[in-house]
């Protein structure tokens, strides 16, 4: 049986977890990049150059130490922003403090053929209305040279609740969802961008009288 939940869902059990348990955002990170990291590691993937796309928000920090722990095992890795790095979210800037200090590289550019894989960290569960335009033109892009991507959480684009697509998604080979399964990547059109869904538990706790809006599946 497999838990799913819908995005508010999610977000209530990250802020229990972090505020009323006491486990640090920069613990979740963490977790959710050697969560990440430990399916890459797996050898399905071509990790000769690792291109990370980079949103302002929580995704974005995920994305951000997995590509420190990617350059720490000297895999070629690169770091690309999408959108103002100026306007991202404390956690994204500290992540970005610690892995420049480590020395990860970081792209100008979407050199989207010149990469063995692409991680999308750009939106999670924060997403709730279409992407920006010029987003949308990057992930048309993306998809149309069929980029092997994997994505963590969900894939940019897809609504975590609904499977809706907000005005584009990337395609995704794999998608990790960290704690649990996001429900819209078991709903079409959202599923066709998900690809192969794994759940990888980063240590979410669940308070005992939660109520889930969806039963296990």
């Amino acid at each position: 049986m497999t838990q799913l939940v819908t995005t508010e869902e999610m977000q209530e059990l990250d802020q229990y977890t972090m505020t009323t348990i006491g486990l640090s955002e920069d613990v979740l990170i963490e977790r959710a990049a050697l969560a990440a990291l430990d399916v890459l590691g797996a050898g399905a993937y071509d990790l000769s150059n690792v291109l990370v796309l980079v949103g302002l928000g929580n995704n974005g920090a995920d994305g951000i130490a997995l590509a420190r722990l990617l350059h720490q095992l000297h895999i070629p890795v690169s770091l690309q922003f999408v959108g103002n790095a100026n306007k991202a979210k404390p956690a994204v800037k500290h992540q970005l403090q610690i892995a420049e200090a480590c020395g990860v590289p970081r792209s100008e550019k979407s050199d989207f053929k010149q990469a063995s894989l692409i991680i999308d960290a750009i939106f999670g569960t924060g997403l709730n209305k279409d992407l920006p335009d010029g987003l949308q033109k990057m992930v048309k892009a993306a998809n149309h040279i069929e980029s092997t991507v994997v994505a963590l959480d969900l894939p940019t684009g897809v609504n975590g609740t609904t499977g809706q697509i907000m005005g584009a998604a990337l395609k995704a080979k794999t998608t990790i969802s960290f704690g649990f399964i996001k429900a819209g990547v078991t709903k079409n059109p959202g599923k066709k961008s998900a690809g192969q869904v794994l759940v990888k538990d980063i240590g979410i706790v669940v308070p005992e009288d939660f109520q889930f809006s969806i039963k296990e599946q």
